[in-house]
């Protein structure tokens, strides 16, 4: 079946309009889900602005675990952390 000219412009353009009319929603609700998202954030510096202490952080992840120890193809194996 052969579709005439005018038709298959049609089609063009009513497949170029659908496809804008997508694009500007897709933006919209980027937009509004940036503007949700920038609204609840609270910058790091304005934080420490506000605390009268320096932050830090310590690594003692493994102060309270003892030598572990499994064999492996008949060979003990040890694993022990190191400070």
């Amino acid at each position: 079946m052969r579709y005439s000219e005018q038709f298959m412009e049609h089609i063009e353009y009513a497949f170029n309009t659908f496809c804008k009319v997508v694009l500007c929603n897709a933006a919209r609700n980027a937009y509004r889900d940036f503007g949700r998202k920038q609204k609840h954030d609270v910058s790091l510096d304005h934080l420490m602005s506000e605390t009268s202490f320096e932050p830090f952080t310590t690594n003692h992840y493994f102060d309270q675990y003892e030598p572990t120890s499994f064999v492996a193809k008949g060979q003990e194996i040890i694993v022990e952390t190191s400070n």
